[in-house]
């Protein structure tokens, strides 16, 4: 379900990822981008940890999309067709995980808060690479590292997503155009249902209502805009809202924090 620009340079899916060797837990890939996109959505039999170092990343996988800004992290499982989107300038530490040591990880994708020591074992991980021996001390660290990932906090930045034709066609013009204003009864017209039945659908696909999935993919794009520098206010207006503080209160609701605290984080 490609929804993104053309005009993104494309990048070809990592080998890492299809190496199976049970002795090798983890392969780390140290990625710079900027404005790209992955050619084509692809799946691997490694599972990657996808941890967002500097600026934002977009995944669009069956399920959903999920946002990585910095301090957080994607997990794809093995096998889950997903696209990269990265925003701007972005550094990426990917943690390509065997398949044999997936078991204590989540089934499904997920975004999580990356804690102070995830951190630093990610980064301590780029600087020893992929060329290390089985119970040798990089081995046990990696070990450590995928205990550690599997005990974090899961993170709000993941919209549910649905490939039912009518309710796809309003998710992905949605996503282009997150600022649009037109009301579910107005959706409704454009598909041919009635504004009840749309609401049905997006509680029975998606398990939001309408306006708290407008409202998470509004999330998303304030984020983004926040990294790439602009205001508030500038972002206020142009999601529609009446006053800066109508959103930082809209915000606030769903991040627990005002943009200014995200943003500083």
């Amino acid at each position: 379900m490609t929804t993104y620009s053309d005009l993104l340079t494309k990048i070809e899916p990592i080998d890492l990822g299809y190496i199976i060797d049970s002795d090798k837990p983890v392969l780390p890939y140290w990625k710079q981008v900027t404005n790209a996109m992955c050619s084509t959505p692809h799946c691997h039999p490694r599972g990657q940890f996808i941890f967002s170092v500097r600026g934002i990343t977009r995944v669009v996988t069956d399920d959903g999309i999920f946002l990585i800004p910095p301090s957080q992290a994607f997990w794809c499982p093995p096998n889950v067709t997903h696209e990269l989107v990265f925003s701007g300038a972005v550094d990426i530490a990917n943690l390509f995980i065997d398949p044999a040591w997936v078991y204590s990880l989540p089934l499904h994708p997920q975004i999580f808060n990356v804690s102070a020591l995830v951190n630093y074992l990610v980064k301590r991980s780029m600087q020893m690479g992929c060329d290390y021996k089985p119970n040798g001390k990089e081995y046990r660290l990696m070990l450590v590292l995928l205990d550690e990932i599997s005990v974090l906090d899961k993170s709000l930045l993941a919209l549910p997503w649905s490939n039912r034709d009518k309710l796809n066609a309003i998710l992905c013009l949605l996503v282009k155009e997150p600022c649009n204003i037109d009301t579910i009864d107005q959706w409704a017209e454009s598909i041919h249902v009635s504004p009840r039945t749309l609401a049905r659908m997006f509680q029975k696909e998606l398990g939001m209502t309408f306006t708290e999935w407008r409202m998470r993919i509004r999330l998303f794009y304030a984020i983004e805009q926040l990294h790439a520098g602009k205001s508030v206010t500038y972002i206020a207006l142009e999601l529609g809202y009446s006053t800066p503080s109508a959103f930082i209160a809209a915000f606030r609701k769903i991040m627990g924090k005002s943009p200014l605290e995200y943003i500083t984080v």
